[in-house]
């Protein structure tokens, strides 16, 4: 009886290929939308707010609570619009935040993250990832489509704190990516944390 559950069960082996594949399939989904925009809704603690972002290759824009991030996927330009503020710095490529980097927050494939399945609902399943560097904290959750692959929420954790972000809409941009340009924040006080 145990030789015949055990032939019937997945090996560790073959469980672990359909996570790579299911990572496959949602960092394929996405890539196949081209230049996107994304909106989404972020939750942390009692702090709730919504957002967008739209990406092109490694340039991206970014739109939530009052404030814009402008990238060309080599310079990061932070605009926080109440301060009247400008925060320059380089672009993080290795991240995975999809408020830091939006370029790379779901695609885990061939990355230093180990992946697992967390849980499984109808069509969707949930991911957890943990780095195999050890100097990078806390885990991420990725929900997806199963069928699809298409993203539909991420998680951030890191010891009692967590981010979570629904992606409430996925689909390919009709408009190019806004560039930062200095003279419309020319009032602004610059930081250049380069």
């Amino acid at each position: 009886m145990a030789a015949l559950a055990a032939a019937l069960l997945p090996s560790p082996a073959a469980a672990g290929d359909g996570v790579q594949a299911l990572l496959r399939r949602t960092a394929d989904y996405v890539a196949k939308l081209g230049r996107y925009t994304a909106q989404f809704e972020i939750t942390a603690g009692e702090y709730s707010s919504a957002g967008s972002y739209t990406v092109d290759g490694d340039a991206y824009y970014i739109v939530v609570d009052g404030a814009e991030v402008y990238s060309d996927g080599k310079t990061r330009y932070e605009v926080d619009n109440g301060r009247r503020e400008v925060n320059v710095d380089g672009v993080d490529v290795s991240s995975r935040n999809i408020l830091d980097n939006p370029t790379r927050c779901f695609d885990f494939v061939g990355t230093d993250y180990d992946a697992e399945v967390s849980s499984e609902e109808g069509d969707e399943a949930t991911l957890r990832l943990r780095s195999r560097d050890e100097s990078v904290e806390g885990e991420i959750y990725l929900t997806v489509e199963t069928s699809t692959g298409r993203p539909r929420h991420i998680a951030y954790v890191l010891y009692d704190d967590r981010i979570d972000v629904a992606v409430t809409h996925l689909a390919p941009a009709s408009e190019a990516v806004k560039r930062y340009d200095r003279k419309a924040y020319s009032d602004y006080e610059t930081i250049d944390f380069r």
